[in-house]
This record gives C-alpha cells, structure tokens and sequence, in this order.
C-alpha cells in the first residue's frame, strides 16, 4: 500500500473514541417549538428584548369575589330590611286615647262650668268646643298636659286711612282680655313685595314687615300696641285714600286646671242651658313609650339613608382597588356585578317603601 494521500479516502484516527464517567438521566426539559400556547395559569408576553415570556396568571379567588359582591349587597340590603322593620312599628298604637264629653251647665247669668278630673298619670292632648257655624267667630281649646285654655277668635276688618304723604294710621283698642292672634293686608298693595304681620307679646303687639319677592329687600313698614291703640303703616307707596287690613282678635273666655278641677267659661253670649265640651286625655307613661319608638323609627331611617349612600361608593372602590390591584380581579369582578344589581334592589326598595307610606 503506498503511503500517498488519496483525497477520497476518510482519515481514520488510530485512537478509538469512548465515553466515561457515569450515566445521567435528564427529566422535566422540554424543547419549545414554535408558538407557546397561553393556558389559564399562564399568559405569554414578549420583552422589551424581543424574547417571550410566560408570566403566571394569579388564580381566581372566590374568597375576594364574595367579598367583593358581599359588602355592597351587605350596605344594599340592610337598609331594605330595617324599613320593613320601621313599617310594622308602630309607635302610637298602644297609646289608649280617652274622649270624654263633658256637658257645660249655664249658671248665674252667660257663666257656664263643669267639674273634670282625670288621675295623676293621665295628661291632656286636645280639646274643642261643638259648636254651631258661625259666619266669623270659632272656638279654640288649647291644652296643655294639665291645664286648658278656652278662647273665642273673631275676624274684624279696619281701614288704614291716609294721613300724610304715604302714611296711614287707624285706632285699634282692645279689651283686657282680648289679643291680636293675626294679621292680613291686601296682596294688591305692592307689585314686587309681600307683607307679613307678626303678634308680639302675647297680641299685645304686633309688626308689619314687607319683603320684596327676590328676598333682597326687608324692612318694618307698620306696628300696633295695645298701649297706644293707635296702627301706623307707611311704606314709602300710595296706597289711595285708603285701604283695609283684616286682623283676628282672641278673647280668653274659659280655663281649666287639674288642681281646681272645674272648667269655667264665659264669652258673654247665652249658648242656652248645657252646650257640649270635648277633652281628650292620654297615658302618661304609653306616650312616653310611643315617643322612644318613633325616635328608634328615625334613627333606623337615618341609618337606612346613609347605608343606602354607602353602597354604590364601597362597590366603586372595590372595583378600583379589585382591577389596579394585583389579584384582586375577583374582588372587582364581584363589586361590578353587586353595582349593577344596585338599580334593580333600588327598584324592589322603592316599593317596598311607597306601599309602607314613607
């Protein structure tokens, strides 16, 4: 054999190739070909290098959604309940009302009286006069836990006449017993303003007050004291020769008190041999009870408005605290789905509360 390179001919080393050391087994290395496919536990974005990455996805907690879902329900749903709870209570239902007709015997000349008692737990709430119509007297019993007023109210008219430029003036005199409860002048006196009269001292007294529709103007334009007898009015405006003002007097006429125990009456008029008298009495302590439930009724309404007020609120920060958050997606998911129920059980308290005359 000669000793000449031939091209076509292989190289063969004189040393043969072997493997040492011992055997390993390779596991959990896979070879990616191609495109990864996104899964529920991953999802594949690519880098600000080109390479692409499996970010795990966080799993979906249904502790977070129920939270989520539950405290805006929670603050929809209670409010819902308590006013069902203020629509059976019923605070003045075990107050026992007493209605006692009481017949006023005529005595010496137009004096009328009747002896009434009621025990020491017992307070008055009411009282009136039955009456026949009269075209501008009334009758009016005021009652006061354990005393009642009795006191005829009649209408008269006066005219203001002019005295000076825009002043106007008219004599006004009363009775010792006799008040003015109110007053009233012509709405046609002013194109832009209204006028008000205000008893003072008891309808000793009272004030004319005129105040422009717009709310910026305010001033006294008349007064009238029983001391004087005299009415002033004068608002800068002509007002023809004259003009009329109404006012309504009130006469104390009768009274009661529970230490004398007789009602006495008096208006001067002869109302024939009895004329009727209604008094209504009520328990003390009932009333005491009734008055702590409707503060309870109005402090569960009061609760029921601000929980109402809360809702959307708490579901709209759950959703931004759910969805910014890390995994915190079942949080918002669950607040998203607790504001779009919020109309429908607006809805549902909506009737709930015109079918309870809230």
């Amino acid at each position: 054999m000669s000793d000449e390179y031939e091209p076509d001919s292989p190289i063969i080393s004189a040393d043969t190739p072997s493997l040492t050391g011992s055997p390993t087994t390779l596991t959990g290395v896979e070879a990616l070909s191609g495109v990864p496919d996104a899964s529920a536990e991953y999802k594949y974005v690519t880098g600000p290098d080109g390479q692409m990455y499996a970010v795990e996805q966080p799993p979906f907690i249904w502790k977070k959604f129920f939270i989520g879902l539950g405290v805006p329900l929670f603050l929809m749903l209670v409010p819902l309940i308590l006013m069902m709870i203020v629509e059976s209570m019923d605070p003045w239902g075990e107050v026992e009302w007493d209605r006692t007709n009481i017949d006023m015997e005529r005595g010496d000349g137009t004096s009328y009286t009747a002896n009434f008692s009621m025990s020491e737990d017992r307070f008055l709430e009411s009282c009136w006069v039955d009456e026949d119509e009269w075209h501008n007297t009334w009758y009016v019993c005021e009652a006061d836990e354990t005393m009642l007023t009795l006191s005829l109210h009649t209408d008269h008219e006066i005219d203001l006449v002019l005295v000076n430029g825009t002043a106007y003036s008219a004599n006004l005199t009363l009775d010792e017993n006799e008040s003015v409860d109110w007053c009233n002048l012509p709405y046609w006196l002013s194109e832009d303003a209204w006028y008000e009269c205000r008893a003072q001292s008891g309808g000793e007294s009272f004030r004319i007050i005129k105040e422009t529709y717009d709310y910026e103007n305010r001033e006294q334009v008349g007064h009238w004291n029983a001391s004087e007898g005299v009415l002033h009015f004068d608002d800068d405006d002509y007002h023809d020769s004259e003009f009329e003002i109404r006012f309504d007097v009130r006469e104390t006429v009768g009274g009661w008190t529970q230490a004398t125990g007789i009602i006495h009456y008096d208006d001067g008029e002869d109302h024939g041999t009895t004329f009727e008298l209604n008094v209504e009495t009520y328990d003390q302590d009932e009333m005491e009870d009734a008055d702590a439930t409707y503060a309870t009724m109005e402090a569960l309404q009061v609760i029921s408005t601000l929980m109402c007020m809360a809702a959307p609120l708490a579901a709209i920060g759950m959703i931004i605290y759910g969805f910014a958050a890390s995994g915190g997606k079942a949080m918002g998911i669950g607040a998203t789905v607790a504001i779009v129920s919020y109309p429908v059980i607006g809805f549902f308290g909506c009737i709930i509360a015109l079918s309870g005359g809230f």
